[in-house]
């Protein structure tokens, strides 16, 4: 290689670092609670590509609808992940911090005082799910009044016209809302609250922590694979499929952990093995699981617009075409 190509790969790979490093940093957008709050670069880029994939089907209608949506469902996950972060304080956990990504959100919390604990600090998430929908539906209910003429309320989302446009914003919010506590309530595979709910019950119940690993394996397995089998049909849905990476991946480094015996290391089980409530297997009880290791808590929550410009998704799986999906 010539010394002048040596110089241009090196710049190259100089611009590249660069690029990488700024897309690697969260920006800072304020605290909450006394919790930072940071949003990660790349929840643009994906936005984007997402986009990208939507417009030819549905064309500027699309970009213009997710525009108005996006602030709702990163409002609402936002919101999710500080009903986590809340419960976790009530526990006695550290709280770190909340990230907001492309799949949705992460609150880094650090380990639990026991699986009972645990299942609060999960289902407090979902649970901010209730008086969102409830507020949601109080703004609904006149909308459609205004927009068909008729009290008796049916669930969809209309074409968003300026003529629609209240009535398909605030059925959104509901539909959003009403999608996010299923979705994450109903699937048990972690990293989801599902599954944390799934582990945290079954140590409570005083099923020992190997066989619960597995268990909880068992069940996120083929669950993560119908959500990748989702994200190719009926249509192509990127965000799905992200999701269903991350549910396997998750799953891998559990099953990992489970081979390098090693699960007092892991933040499902590190609770269960410091308090000495652990019997067999899963080494480095005595301090492989520092009381610092943090979470974080899962949550997957992005928007996608169908073709039509009109239907909402949320959670990238499971979802409705005109209605919504769970993280």
């Amino acid at each position: 290689m010539s010394a002048q190509a040596s110089s241009m790969a090196q710049q190259a790979g100089g611009a590249l670092g660069r690029v990488g490093a700024i897309l690697s940093k969260p920006i800072p957008l304020g605290q909450l609670f006394s919790i930072p709050i940071e949003l990660h670069a790349s929840f643009f880029i994906v936005l984007g590509l997402q986009l990208l994939t939507s417009i030819p089907q549905g064309g500027w209608a699309v970009l213009l609808w997710s525009i108005v949506l996006g602030p709702m469902l990163l409002g609402t996950v936002l919101l999710h992940e500080l009903g986590h972060c809340l419960a976790a304080r009530q526990v006695g956990a550290h709280v770190a911090g909340i990230l907001l990504w492309p799949l949705g959100g992460l609150a880094f919390i650090g380990q639990t005082p026991s699986p009972k604990a645990d299942a609060w600090v999960a289902i407090a998430g979902p649970l901010t799910h209730i008086p969102q929908v409830l507020v949601w539906l109080l703004l609904l209910l006149p909308a459609y009044h205004a927009d068909t003429g008729s009290w008796a309320l049916k669930l969809y989302v209309p074409y968003p016209s300026a003529a629609h446009f209240l009535h398909a914003l605030f059925a959104c919010g509901v539909i959003i809302n009403i999608s996010l506590f299923a979705f994450n309530l109903l699937v048990p595979a972690y990293p989801l609250d599902g599954g944390r709910l799934l582990v945290d019950g079954l140590l409570w119940a005083g099923v020992a922590p190997r066989r619960t690993a597995w268990t909880t394996i068992g069940v996120a397995v083929p669950l993560g694979l119908g959500v990748l089998v989702y994200g190719f049909y009926p249509h192509f849905q990127m965000v799905t499929i992200l999701v269903a990476g991350f549910i396997l991946f998750a799953t891998y480094q559990l099953y990992q952990a489970l081979r390098a015996d090693a699960l007092a290391r892991h933040p499902l089980f590190a609770a269960v093995y410091n308090s000495g409530g652990a019997a067999g297997g899963g080494g480095g009880a005595s301090g492989g699981a520092a009381g610092g290791h943090e979470g974080p808590y899962f949550k997957f929550e992005s928007v996608v617009v169908d073709s039509a410009g009109g239907g909402v998704s949320a959670g990238g799986a499971a979802g409705a075409q005109q209605q919504q999906q769970p993280h």
